[in-house]
């Protein structure tokens, strides 16, 4: 009698949505701007501009004054990530692990899933800063959307980032960003690629910082009190900006992510599909620093 062939489908719809949006949401980037889940595909990042003067008081209401509202459009780009994983490969990691943590491990599959989507999530930390929408696979980073706008602030002669060098150039960044900007409600903040963060942190310890020393990744970095530093890993080398966490949008929606098991085979079939996209509203006031060789 011939072996009968089975196929349950074990996570789908809103449950396995979870999986995908939280190895986004890990993404270190996503720490510097402003998360918009759920978007049908494009979305409207309306700019609004009041330009605000005094008026000699009157008994009537006057309405005077410009206020200028223009648009940008955050469009979406789908993707889908399709794996064949045979579950012996990782069995025996992950039962050491459970063991190790004292722990009734959970579903193997569950496992698989992280594992992949550890994947994912890297993958979309580079593409958040550095992704070309020409090519496959990709949507226009901020980094690509940047240079291509004449109105983001320009750091004039950016240099090779060293721990010699990065105060001053970082000093030269946050003197690009208007003082409006500085100086509004919302405080700016600054994202700089790893290896920037790591000559800060080295400049840092050479004024004395010693803490920097034991305290290593919990350190939370700022410019002289006034500006956090937030370390972006999918930013390119020597790259940095100044901005508003509200006028950089990360967006995207979670679509569908199915787990198949065929026949009695060991191989795990694991399929993912999503939307992202990033995009910004004031390009006059956002700093951006870059070095290219």
């Amino acid at each position: 009698m011939a072996t009968t062939t089975s196929l349950t489908t074990t996570y789908a719809g809103r449950e396995a949505a979870g999986y995908i949006r939280a190895a986004f949401l890990s993404n270190e980037s996503l720490a510097a701007v402003t998360i918009r889940e759920n978007i049908e595909y494009k979305q409207v990042i309306r700019k609004l501009v009041d330009n605000v003067t005094f008026e000699a008081p009157t008994c009537d209401f006057t309405p005077l004054g410009t206020v200028t509202l223009t648009e940008r459009i955050l469009t979406l780009e789908k993707f889908q990530v399709h794996r064949q994983l045979c579950k012996k490969d990782f069995l025996a990691d992950w039962e050491a692990k459970s063991e190790q943590n004292g722990q009734l491990h959970a579903s193997l599959s569950d496992a698989i899933i992280a594992n992949v989507l550890a994947g994912v999530a890297a993958r979309n930390e580079v593409l958040i800063w550095q992704g070309v929408n020409a090519n496959s696979g990709e949507y226009a980073g901020f980094e690509t959307l940047f240079l291509a706008d004449a109105a983001v602030l320009d750091v004039a002669d950016p240099e090779a980032i060293t721990s010699a060098n990065v105060i001053d150039e970082m000093a030269k960044l946050v003197a690009t960003l208007p003082t409006r900007v500085k100086r509004a409600t919302e405080k700016p903040v600054i994202a700089v690629s790893s290896n920037v963060a790591e000559a800060y942190r080295s400049a840092i310890l050479g004024l004395g910082g010693g803490y920097y020393l034991y305290q290593g990744e919990s350190v939370v970095m700022n410019w002289q009190g006034q500006y956090d530093v937030i370390e972006c890993p999918g930013m390119s080398d020597d790259t940095m900006a100044f901005y508003q966490k509200s006028n950089l949008i990360f967006g995207t929606n979670f679509a569908l992510l199915d787990m198949y098991q065929y026949d009695l085979s060991d191989n795990v079939r694991f399929a993912c599909s999503f939307f992202a996209g990033v995009q910004y509203g004031f390009g006059n006031e956002i700093a951006f620093y870059q070095y290219t060789a």
